[in-house]
């Protein structure tokens, strides 16, 4: 029985000097998939993410948000952000502009400014923002306001990844772990297609595909 004693704890001490890897929870990985959009020249910009993710200790104090006013547009044309965040809004073309929103998770206006100016918008609520220009009315951009950073937007193939280590690296955001082994589900956001919904289940080894078909229609809200 002593020998069996000084065999446990000689384990014990191995594993916390790291010489023995003691089993972990497993991180399955990454949420990998492609959208086809019916009626649009291209299945770009559509935001897909988790609605119940898993709790992060996200910093956002080095996170750069860029939305751009460039040729009489705003670039990106759609941005999801965690909430909390800040977002630069720079003037870039030639002309002056004016950014503001009357959306119910954030009404703003920043007034006319100048080429070479910028100003800054600090977004603390879920939900959607649609921005205009009193200057061009044909100016638009939305806004996503997210719970949580587990979300993509897709590119112009209609390909998504989650989490998206490209776009972490763009805006500056720590690499998020991945996805714990289990059951969640993802919806789409454009303001040109019906809202989907799907639930998908991560594997304990490897990643999860997804294949979506998104019809024309008015988009549901982020969260409910």
């Amino acid at each position: 029985m002593r020998s069996i004693i000084y065999i446990y704890v000689y384990v014990v001490m191995l594993a916390l000097t790291g010489l023995i890897l003691l089993p972990q929870k497993a991180l399955a990985g990454e949420i990998k998939g492609s959208i086809k959009a019916q009626g649009l020249r291209s299945p770009a910009n559509i935001v897909v993410y988790l609605t119940k993710a898993p709790a992060t200790d996200l910093d956002l104090s080095s996170a750069k948000f860029v939305l751009d006013q460039r040729n009489l547009e705003f670039l990106p044309h759609v941005l999801p952000i965690p909430v909390g965040s800040t977002i630069v809004f720079p003037n870039n073309d030639q002309v002056d502009h004016n950014v503001f929103s009357m959306s119910r998770t954030k009404k703003f206006n920043l007034g006319s400014y100048k080429p070479g100016e910028s100003k800054t918008v600090v977004f603390d609520k879920p939900g959607i923002v649609e921005l205009r220009c009193d200057v061009h009315a044909e100016m638009a951009a939305y806004i996503l306001i997210m719970k949580s950073p587990y979300y993509a937007v897709t590119n112009k193939k209609g390909n998504f990844q989650i989490p998206d280590e490209n776009y972490l690296q763009q805006v500056g955001l720590k690499d998020l772990p991945d996805l714990a082994p289990g059951k969640y589900a993802i919806k789409t956001w454009h303001q040109k297609l019906k809202s989907q919904k799907k639930s998908i289940t991560v594997p304990e080894n490897g990643d999860v595909t997804v294949q979506l078909k998104l019809k024309r229609g008015v988009p549901s809200v982020l969260y409910k």
